[in-house]
């Protein structure tokens, strides 16, 4: 019934994929949000500073999150047009194998490189050490998403999502609730994440009942490197901001910069649905040699008009965004607001316009996005006197990295 009224009010593939991932995605995202805005409200400036330099890790280690899902994806999608559903499930068994042992090896180089990132952001070591138990999760769990995806089932992606975040916002609370304070937030989420693992293979249920079929994929990791380059970009622009507002400023001031960042990451959150869409999409028409511009620049228009209306939001009111999500306490943050939605406007279309170039293949010499973020860090490291100089500095790195991404894309 839901189905057939999806299908006649968004006739396009586009505009009811878009649809129902940006109504889950943005579900997922609030249950998120209100994640921190509890932790925000519950812990001291300085105990959330900890737990948004201990998020920052956790979203550096989902690098391969997206790269593994749109990468598994985009073989899906190419097996779903022939029907290969033998062959989808070897893929997906087959990553799963291989994300184990990549994961063992990535954790214990953490695990090293933690007794020296602990001294220097004083940050407890065991708090650092289960954070980094999200890389197992960070390799497997796209896998299995990036199937459903390709398969284009995006009610179960969407469903997945909401799943772990609801659990985490559940679990954390509950542990924070008991006194367990930033541990218990981090046990939250890993809780989280085991299930959302475990219904995430449920939801490709008809998958898993197919007969294994073998298949060759050898040119999956040449083509992965631009996958990885890519989102590695996106999301250390996305993370190093907190990650040195740490370093920086005292722990007080680092931990209210954390909800100025963290109100910025939300526009970049709630346009993400719309590249998730468009990348299948465009990877199809792409071939079978169709023209994806329309559906990029649908994308595009979609992307921009969210952003808008949010950075209009914390332009004439962010006294109020504030004060409501997070409390009184993070007020004198309000002034320097629209600058995060700015910085994070321009992340989400550099974001749109690089996943398109994935999907299409066009995309070259990606690898000088790298300079993108020296520039940011040297940025950093020069105009951090001020929240108001380094919140411009960051802002800055975003829009030269999206006026470079418009170059590759045009290459």
């Amino acid at each position: 019934m839901i189905k057939k009224i999806l299908q006649k009010v968004f006739p396009s593939e586009l505009s009811r994929g878009t649809f129902i991932l940006f109504v889950t995605m943005n579900v997922s995202n609030l249950l998120n949000f209100l994640f921190h805005f509890f932790m925000g409200r519950a812990l001291e400036p300085e105990g959330y500073g900890v737990l948004a330099v201990l998020m920052s890790f956790v979203y550096i280690y989902s690098v391969p999150n997206e790269a593994i899902q749109n990468l598994i994806s985009r073989y899906t999608s190419k097996l779903n047009l022939r029907k290969n559903y033998g062959k989808i499930k070897f893929l997906m068994l087959k990553a799963l194998r291989r994300s184990f042992y990549v994961s063992a090896i990535i954790f214990g180089a953490a695990t090293l490189l933690t007794l020296f990132l602990s001294k220097i952001l004083e940050i407890n070591f065991w708090l650092i050490f289960l954070t980094n138990i999200t890389i197992f999760f960070a390799f497997s769990i796209p896998i299995v998403r990036g199937v459903l995806q390709g398969t284009k089932k995006f009610s179960r992606l969407g469903s997945s999502m909401v799943i772990e975040s609801g659990l985490k916002l559940f679990f954390s609370i509950s542990l924070v609730i008991f006194g367990f304070k930033v541990f218990g937030a981090v046990v939250g989420i890993l809780i989280s994440l085991f299930a959302a693992l475990i219904f995430s293979l449920y939801f490709n249920k008809e998958v898993l009942s197919e007969e294994e079929e073998n298949a060759t994929f050898k040119e999956i990791y040449v083509t992965s490197i631009p996958y990885f380059t890519i989102m590695l970009a996106i999301f250390l622009f996305f993370s190093l901001d907190i990650i040195f507002a740490k370093v920086f400023f005292s722990p007080e001031i680092a931990g209210q910069y954390a909800v100025l960042s963290m109100l910025g990451k939300a526009i970049f959150l709630a346009t993400f649905a719309v590249s998730k869409a468009m990348f299948p999409l465009a990877s199809e028409q792409k071939d079978k040699k169709e023209d994806s511009s329309k559906l990029f620049k649908k994308s595009l228009l979609i992307i921009v008009s969210l952003c808008a209306a949010l950075i209009i939001l914390y332009a004439f009111i962010p006294k109020t965004v504030i004060s409501v999500l997070y409390g009184a306490k993070y007020i004198e943050m309000s002034p320097y607001l629209i600058y995060s939605g700015l910085a994070f406007s321009f992340l989400s279309l550099s974001n749109l316009v690089l996943v398109y170039g994935l999907s299409i293949n066009k995309l070259r010499s990606i690898h000088y996005l790298f300079l993108f973020l020296i520039l940011e860090v040297v940025l950093f490291f020069l105009f951090h006197n001020t929240i108001l100089e380094y919140i411009f500095a960051f802002m800055v790195s975003n829009i030269i990295m999206f006026i470079g991404s418009l170059f590759f894309l045009k290459r």
